[in-house]
C-alpha cells in the first residue's frame, strides 16, 4: 500500500516537472537543480550528449532566450565578441582568467579582451556592422561554458 502511495506521489511530480509547458519561476527552477542566471536555452540541448534528455523541458523553462535564440536555427552568428573584466576580480573569477590566459581565445580570431578597471566579466557581442547588439554577464560561466558557447555563436 505504502508503494502505491509513493508511486502516485513521484508519477505526479513527474508529471509536473516535465509535462507543465509554462516557463518556471525561479524558485521552482532552483528546486529543481536549474538557476535563470545565465543559462542559456541554446545550453539546454546539450543535456541529450550526457543523456539527460528528460531535463531539456524543465531547463527550458528556466533558461534565459536570447535574441539569437531563433537566429540560431537559421544559423546566424556574432561578427566579434569582446570580454570586459577588471583583472583585479580574476580572483573571485578563477575560471575567466583561466579562459583569458589559455590558449583557448586564440580560437577565436574575433574574440578580444579587454581590461576595464572596476567591470565585472560581461561578454559583449556585436553584429556585422559592428553594432553592440547583446550583452551577456558571464559571472558563473566556467571556461567550457564560454568556448562552447563562443563556437557556437561567433563567426570564425
Amino acid at each position: 500500500m505504502c508503494n502505491t502511495k509513493f508511486l502516485t506521489i513521484f508519477c505526479s511530480l513527474l508529471y509536473i516537472t516535465f509535462v507543465t509547458s509554462d516557463l518556471l519561476s525561479s524558485i521552482d527552477c532552483l528546486n529543481r537543480g536549474f538557476s535563470s542566471d545565465n543559462l542559456l536555452c541554446s545550453n539546454c540541448h546539450d543535456l541529450k550528449q550526457f543523456k539527460l534528455n528528460e531535463l531539456e523541458n524543465t531547463c527550458q523553462q528556466c533558461c534565459t532566450h536570447t535574441d539569437n535564440d531563433d537566429d540560431d536555427e537559421k544559423g546566424i552568428k556574432y561578427n566579434r565578441a569582446v570580454l570586459t573584466v577588471c583583472t583585479c576580480k580574476f580572483g573571485r573569477y578563477p575560471q575567466i582568467e583561466a579562459f583569458i590566459k589559455s590558449n583557448r581565445p586564440k580560437q577565436f580570431p574575433t574574440f578580444s579582451f579587454k581590461h576595464v578597471p572596476g567591470a565585472e566579466p560581461v561578454l559583449h557581442l556585436y553584429n556585422d556592422k559592428d553594432e553592440n547588439v547583446q550583452s551577456l554577464g558571464i559571472e558563473k560561466w566556467d571556461t567550457d561554458t564560454l568556448t562552447a558557447f563562443l563556437e557556437e555563436n561567433l563567426q570564425v
